[in-house]
C-alpha cells in the first residue's frame, strides 16, 4: 500500500507530502487544475521514462519519493529478498534533473529503471482510459482469465516445460536434417582428415617454421653477431671477463683499508661468474648450429606444403591447428548424434506427456472460471448501464486442424480465449474488438477489473477517469463498485463526476494558485465541511446554492 508520496519541483507543484490511508480516495479539482501531474509523479516511481519536461520551470532538478507497506510474506517481500533490499517498508526514491541524469534508489540502493518497472507490476496497478484499449488484446484476456482461476503457478511451469520442448525439438530437427547427409559428410570427412594425417601438421609448426625460416635466411648474420660477442666477452685478448677479474684483484688490495669495499668485490666476482655461463652458452649454441645448406630449402618446402594444405581447406595457414581441431570434433560429433538422436526421443516423448497433461488441467480450469467470471461480469455490466448486456468467455483449441500437435503445444496452453459480448437483447454475443462502443468497453474493462482484483497481489489501484462518458445513477454504481473494491485493497480514483467522488471514504482537492512567482499546483485532503463544497462544485452552477450544498450532504450521508 502507497503510504507517503514526497513530490518536488515537478510540474507546477513546488513541494509537497502526502499521506494515504486504506480503502477508497477519490482525487478531484477543476479541469487544468494539475491531477494528471499527481500521476505523472506517480509514474515516475514505477520505472517511466523520464521527462526532463516535468522539472518545474526555475529548477534544476525534481523528484518523487513514495513509502510502501508490504505483506512480509507476499510477492514485493520475495522480490526484495531476491534483489538483497530486505526491510520493514519500501522507498522508492527517483530524481532527475535537466541534464536527463537521473537516479533511482531503492531503499537507498541505486538500482536501474528495469529492476523498478519489474517492483513496480507488484506494487501499483493504474487504470486510464487508453487502458480499456488492452480488454481487446487476446493475451490480456488470457491472463485475466488466468489471474480469476488462480493459475499463476500452473502457467509459468506450463510455459518452462513448453520452452524446453521447443528447444529439444529444434536439436533435434537440426540432428534429423544433418542425418540426411551424414554419410556424404562423414565420407568427405575421412578424406580429408586422412589427407591431413599423410601431412601430418604439428601443433602451431607452421608459426614455428616460419620463425626458422626466417632465422635461417639471416644465419650468417647470426653466427656473426654471437662470435662477436663470445669474443668481446670472453675470448679477446681485453675481453670483460678479465677486466672484471683484474678489478676484482685491485679492490681486493684495498680490504685492510677500507671494509666497505667487500660488497662490490662479491658483485664483480658473481659477474664474472654470469659472463663465463654467458659465453659458455654463446660457444655452445655455435658448435652446435648445423650449416646445413639443405636445412633452408627443406623448411622453405615444409611451408610450402602447409601453406598448399591451408588453400586447399580455405583456411588462413595460422589457423591450420584450429581447423583441423573443428574437422576431428565434428567427425567425432557425426558419429555421436545416432546415440544423442534417441535420447532426444525419449526426452521429448516424456516431456510431451507432462505438457498435455499440464495443458489439459489448465484448460479444464479455464472453462470452469470462465462460466463463472462471464456470468459474473454480466451481472456486474447490468448494474453498470447495460440492462440487456452479456458476457460470454469462449474457449477453443489453437489450431485445431494442425497437422502435427506440437504446433498447437503453446507456451500459455492449447486454449484460444476470446471475450464474447452481447450488448442488446436478442444480439448473439461477437467479439468484443468488434462491436464494444467505447462506453460499453469503459463499463466492461472496469467490471473486470473490480471482479479479478481480489486475485491480484497488487495492492494499490489507480483509476484515473475512467467514468468518462458516463453519468447520473450509472456514476454512482460505477462509484459503489470502486468503494467495494476499495473494501480489500487501496482504491484511487481521478473523477469530474460528483455521484464518484462521493463514493470515498477520502477525498483529495487539486487546487491551482496564481501568485507573484508563478503558477503553483496545491493538493488538499478535504475533511467534511470542504468535502461537501467541493462536492457542491462538482455539482455545477457559477454559484454554490444552499440547495446544492444540501445535496452534496445527503449524498455523503447516504449509505454506500
Amino acid at each position: 500500500m502507497l503510504i507517503s508520496l514526497t513530490i518536488r519541483h515537478i510540474a507546477l507543484i513546488d513541494e509537497l507530502e502526502l499521506h494515504f490511508a486504506p480503502g477508497m480516495t477519490t482525487l478531484t479539482g477543476e479541469t487544468g487544475a494539475g491531477k494528471s501531474i499527481l500521476i505523472d509523479a506517480i509514474g515516475l516511481i514505477q520505472g517511466d521514462r523520464a521527462n526532463i519536461q516535468l522539472i518545474r520551470a526555475g529548477c534544476d532538478e525534481a523528484e518523487v519519493i513514495g513509502v510502501f507497506s508490504f505483506a512480509q510474506t507476499g510477492p514485493v517481500a520475495e522480490f526484495l529478498r531476491e534483489q538483497a533490499i530486505e526491510d520493514d517498508e519500501l522507498i522508492i526514491r527517483r530524481s532527475l534533473n535537466r541534464e536527463g541524469r537521473g537516479k533511482i534508489w531503492i531503499n537507498g540502493r541505486p538500482s536501474p529503471a528495469a529492476l523498478l518497472k519489474t517492483l513496480s507490476r507488484l506494487l501499483i496497478d493504474v487504470h486510464g482510459q487508453h487502458h480499456n484499449q488492452k480488454l481487446l488484446e487476446k493475451r490480456y484476456q488470457r491472463d485475466l482469465l488466468d489471474s480469476f482461476a488462480g493459475l499463476a503457478s500452473e502457467t509459468q511451469t506450463l510455459g518452462h516445460t513448453a520452452r524446453e520442448l521447443r528447444k529439444l525439438q529444434t536439436q533435434q530437427a537440426h540432428i534429423l536434417l544433418a542425418q540426411k547427409n551424414r554419410e556424404d559428410r562423414r565420407a568427405l570427412l575421412a578424406f580429408q582428415l586422412e589427407e591431413i594425417d599423410q601431412i601430418a601438421p604439428e601443433t602451431d609448426e607452421f608459426n614455428l617454421r616460419h620463425q626458422q625460416l626466417t632465422r635461417l635466411s639471416r644465419q650468417d648474420e647470426w653466427r656473426s653477431v654471437l662470435a662477436t660477442q663470445l669474443e668481446q666477452l670472453f675470448d679477446g685478448e681485453r675481453n670483460v671477463h678479465d677486466q672484471l677479474g683484474q678489478a676484482q684483484h685491485a679492490l681486493s688490495r684495498l680490504l685492510a683499508l677500507d671494509d666497505s669495499l667487500a660488497p662490490l668485490i662479491e658483485a664483480l666476482e658473481s659477474a664474472q661468474i654470469h659472463i663465463t655461463d654467458t659465453a659458455e652458452n654463446l660457444r655452445d649454441r655455435l658448435d652446435t648450429t648445423d650449416d646445413d645448406p639443405a636445412q633452408l630449402d627443406r623448411v622453405q618446402k615444409r611451408l610450402d606444403q602447409l601453406h598448399q594444405l591451408a588453400r586447399k581447406h580455405r583456411t588462413p595457414p595460422e589457423q591450420l591447428d584450429d581447423y583441423i581441431t573443428a574437422l576431428r570434433h565434428e567427425a567425432a560429433l557425426l558419429d555421436s548424434d545416432e546415440a544423442l538422436s534417441a535420447n532426444l526421443d525419449e526426452r521429448i516423448t516424456a516431456l510431451t506427456q507432462t505438457y498435455d497433461a499440464l495443458a489439459l488441467n489448465i484448460s479444464a480450469a479455464r472453462h470452469k472460471a470462465a462460466k463463472t467470471l462471464g456470468d459474473s461480469v454480466t451481472g456486474a455490466i447490468r448494474q453498470l448501464g447495460m440492462p440487456h448486456g452479456q458476457i460470454e468467455i469462449a474457449i477453443s483449441p489453437i489450431h485445431p486442424n494442425a497437422p502435427e500437435p506440437t504446433e498447437s503445444r503453446s507456451e500459455h496452453g492449447t486454449d484460444d480465449i476470446s471475450f464474447m459480448i452481447s450488448a442488446n437483447l436478442g444480439q448473439p454475443p461477437q467479439p468484443l474488438d468488434q462491436i464494444a462502443s467505447g462506453g460499453e468497453l469503459a463499463r466492461v474493462s472496469l467490471a473486470f477489473k473490480t471482479l479479478t482484483a481480489a486475485f491480484d497481489p497488487v495492492e494499490t489501484f489507480i483509476f484515473d477517469e475512467v467514468d468518462t462518458g458516463i453519468g447520473g445513477a450509472i456514476a454512482e454504481i460505477v462509484g459503489r463498485h470502486l468503494r467495494a473494491l476499495g473494501q480489500t485493497r487501496q482504491v484511487f480514483c481521478v473523477t469530474h463526476l460528483p455521484q464518484v467522488a462521493a463514493q470515498g471514504q477520502h477525498q483529495i482537492q487539486v487546487q491551482k494558485h496564481h501568485k507573484a512567482a508563478g503558477t503553483i499546483t496545491t493538493i488538499v485532503p478535504l475533511d467534511k465541511q470542504a468535502r461537501i463544497e467541493e462536492i457542491a462544485r462538482m455539482m455545477g452552477g457559477v454559484e454554490i446554492s444552499a440547495q446544492t450544498r444540501a445535496l452534496a450532504t445527503e449524498m455523503l450521508k447516504t449509505p454506500h
